[in-house]
């Protein structure tokens, strides 16, 4: 109760129950940084392109304090957090996200020894530019840089298959925006499936659940892949 309370303050966007709650019309946390002469600016920037500046996901309602406010002290004032350690990263974002979470929480990503740097929310996803990642970006690249290194093993080749995948659609879908011409609906969708499977067994790190899942997921992708080069071809 207490962290919903904080949220309602803050005016975090949250979706409770499949309803989405509106953030602050009035941002004065984007106003300032902004203006700003340093780095500050161009993170506004690149969170303007993320699935959260997209979604009018103000700055409070995940660093807290008040965007409604012009005075940098009263703005910075109550749970304000400006750079949240991995413990309070695992608690920003489990206030929206809490499934994953849970799920993260049982996983093997999740250091159960005290005192052991653990990865968090903002490792795999970035901070400011979730949802945004550049057209170079690979995930397939990206997990080797741990598995297949020192003392984890590759992944197995159908998890490659299925981040391959991924990075395939991305690919077509960046090329039809490019050309200028919208993947429909029914596109973005069946994308959203495919991700929503994969991060399912990814939160968990759970290799059985993958194996079952991932045929289904190649099949999926599979028609999703058809439709964006007939879209192309048009």
């Amino acid at each position: 109760m207490v962290i919903l309370a904080w949220l309602s303050v803050t005016g975090a966007r949250l979706f409770l129950s499949g309803v989405p709650v509106a953030a602050h019309v009035d941002d004065n946390c984007i106003s300032c940084h902004s203006s700003q002469k340093d780095k500050t600016a161009e993170v506004v920037s690149i969170y303007r392109s993320s699935t959260h500046g997209k979604l009018n996901t103000g700055c409070d309602g995940c660093h807290g304090g008040y965007s409604s406010q012009t005075d940098k002290a009263k703005a910075h004032a109550g749970h304000f957090i400006a750079r949240p350690d991995a413990n309070a990263t695992l608690e920003m974002c489990g206030n929206c996200h809490r499934l994953p979470l849970e799920f993260f929480k049982t996983s093997r990503h999740l250091s159960a020894k005290p005192n052991v740097r653990r990865l968090d929310c903002a490792e795999c996803h970035g901070v400011h530019a979730i949802g945004a990642a550049s057209e170079s970006f690979r995930w397939t690249q990206f997990c080797a840089g741990c598995h297949g290194l020192e003392y984890l093993p590759p992944l197995p080749r159908p998890f490659q298959d299925a981040l391959s995948l991924v990075d395939d659609l991305n690919d077509g879908l960046h090329g039809l925006a490019a050309k200028g011409r919208p993947a429909g609906a029914e596109l973005i969708r069946g994308r959203k499936e495919i991700r929503h499977m994969i991060s399912e067994f990814v939160h968990k790190t759970d290799s059985k659940g993958g194996l079952e899942r991932i045929p289904r997921i190649l099949e999926l992708g599979g028609t999703l892949k058809q439709q964006i080069s007939s879209l192309d071809k048009q």
